[in-house]
């Protein structure tokens, strides 16, 4: 007994060792002997049979893991045998396709070469044809004509570029096209179009056109839109025409009448209707130019105004001078006090009587010419006020935006410019007017001098002889 308990002290750590693992790789339990745990070891017979039963599920479950080793191998090997084959197919596609490249560069650069010298003198008229496109098109898109008829520029951009050889069909379609602006040039139709008014809307319209030159829609001189293709309704009519002229044109009632046309076929319009009218320019000069205005037209009527007071009192002068008239004048009134006897016992009570009536005479006749000379020394002061204030305007937004649009300048400068202007034009005229005015009045004056002078030493020489 005690040797069979010696040998299970040796023999149970061997079993543990062998069977420990086997109980943690088993899978095939049930979930009750699972939860059981191992069953203890009554003799050395079950402890023998257990080792026995471990080892050989150990070997089993060896066979099977090389058995998928084995095939995972396999597998692996097929793959990589099979890429070695497409690799192998697509190497030999490529040099295929190697070939092949190579033989179409072959044969294009035969072509070419046979192409050069098929076309001979061809090439020359490719030249000029891709000249005459290119020279085509900015006259076709441009042309009143594309506003009825339109489409006509694809043609002309494929021929224009170079970039193909024409065909003999393009060839016909590019003579025919130019034909046709020929004939189109020369007639005058009406057809029916959209119309951007001056309100910037879209109407349809019934449309004249005057060949290439001009076209008309109500009697409003329409402009044609290249980039758009669409007829835009003049927001001013041009200078010197008449919408009942084109009126008229449009319906034709005589078989001659006047209408205007823009041989440039566009480019005079647009730069007539650009052009800024008198009350642009005014508006441009803004509340200084206003005032400028302002000052001119009341020098204007005061310069009026002493005009026909000026010529009116030279008028009476040269009646009451020579006798014709007796009506109230100065000369009248300086002949009264220098006969008067009361006044010639008295030398200096008729002196400063005369010289009382000559200041009279000579203030009503200077009246409103200082107001006018300090209008015409004003006018162009505020045109350089102007000015300044235009440049500072200028300066400011050059200050913001730069000066890489001068556009963004012109505000500014157009003010600074149209003020002095203005202020100039003022000026000169009120300038002119009252050195005018101020020679008639000191003629006027020097007149009754001259009259009072010599009325004065008339009557005290016959005063002197009556005494002696």
């Amino acid at each position: 007994m005690p040797n069979i308990m010696k040998l299970l002290q040796l023999v149970f750590p061997l079993h543990l060792v062998i069977c420990v693992p086997l109980f943690a790789q088993e899978t095939d339990l049930p979930p009750a002997a699972e939860s059981e745990g191992p069953q203890p070891i009554q003799s050395i017979s079950e402890l023998i049979q257990s080792v026995r039963e471990g080892s050989t599920l150990r070997r089993e479950e060896l066979l099977q893991r090389e058995q998928r080793f084995r095939e995972a191998r396999d597998e692996q090997s097929a793959l990589l045998e099979a890429a070695v084959q497409q690799r192998e197919q697509e190497e030999a596609e490529a040099d295929r396709l190697r070939e092949l490249y190579q033989a179409g560069e072959e044969e294009l650069a035969e072509l070419e070469d046979l192409l050069e010298e098929r076309s001979g003198d061809l090439s020359n008229v490719f030249t000029v044809v891709n000249q005459v496109a290119g020279d085509a098109l900015p006259l076709v898109q441009n042309s009143l004509v594309s506003a009825q008829y339109g489409n006509r520029l694809s043609l002309l951009e494929q021929l224009s570029s170079g970039e193909t050889i024409p065909t003999a069909a393009q060839l016909r379609e590019l003579w025919l096209l130019l034909l046709d602006e020929m004939v189109y040039s020369g007639e005058t139709t009406k057809f029916n179009s959209a119309i951007i008014t001056s309100q910037g809307v879209e109407e349809e319209h019934q449309v004249t056109r005057i060949g290439t030159f001009s076209a008309i829609a109500d009697g409003e001189y329409l402009r044609y839109l290249p980039e758009s293709g669409r007829l835009l309704a003049l927001a001013r009519q041009p200078t010197g025409t008449s919408p009942g002229n084109a009126r008229a044109f449009e319906l034709a009632s005589e078989p001659l009448l006047p209408v205007a046309i823009d041989p440039s076929r566009g480019s005079i319009l647009s730069l007539i209707v650009q052009t800024p009218e008198l009350s642009d320019r005014i508006r441009q000069g803004g509340l200084i130019g206003y005032v400028i205005l302002g000052i001119g037209a009341i020098g204007l009527l005061l310069g009026l105004e002493r005009t026909a007071v000026l010529g009116f009192a030279g008028r009476r002068a040269n009646q009451v001078a020579s006798g014709s008239k007796q009506i109230d004048h100065p000369i009248t009134e300086i002949r009264k006090i220098a006969s008067d006897p009361d006044y010639l016992a008295d030398v200096d009570a008729m002196s400063a009587k005369l010289d009382e009536i000559v200041a009279s005479a000579a203030q009503h006749l200077r009246r409103g010419l200082a107001t006018l000379a300090i209008f015409a020394a004003v006018s162009p002061l505020l045109g350089l006020l102007g000015t300044v204030t235009g440049m500072i305007e200028t300066f400011q937004v050059i200050t913001l935006f730069g000066a890489g649009d001068p556009r963004l300048m012109s505000g500014g400068i157009s003010q600074a410019l149209v003020t002095t202007q203005l202020g100039l034009a003022v000026a000169i005229p009120l300038l002119l007017l009252h050195s005018f005015l101020q020679g008639k009045a000191n003629s006027l004056i020097a007149e009754l001098d001259e009259t009072a002078a010599d009325e004065f030493a008339k009557n005290r020489s016959e005063e002197a002889g009556h005494a002696a």
